[in-house]
């Protein structure tokens, strides 16, 4: 006899959660990248970061949580 595989999903609350949060990150860094003072770059230069750098990395985390929740889906 055949076994079924039982894979485990998110709940629905979750999915709307992690879904709601990559796309509020992903909003944000848009509008930080576009209106961001330019005293900001200045100030994570002399740390060592450039507002780029910063704004690609958060990206990454928003397009990570996205498609955490895409790929979670129940065919």
């Amino acid at each position: 006899m055949s076994e079924q595989k039982t894979q485990k999903h998110f709940s629905p609350r979750t999915t709307n959660i992690l879904l709601g949060a990559s796309v509020v990150i992903l909003v944000a860094t848009l509008l930080v990248r576009f209106l961001a003072p330019a005293t900001w770059d200045t100030q994570l230069v002399a740390m060592g970061l450039g507002l780029q750098q910063v704004v690609l990395v958060t990206m990454g985390i928003g397009v990570f949580l996205f498609l955490l929740v895409a790929f979670d889906q129940p065919e």
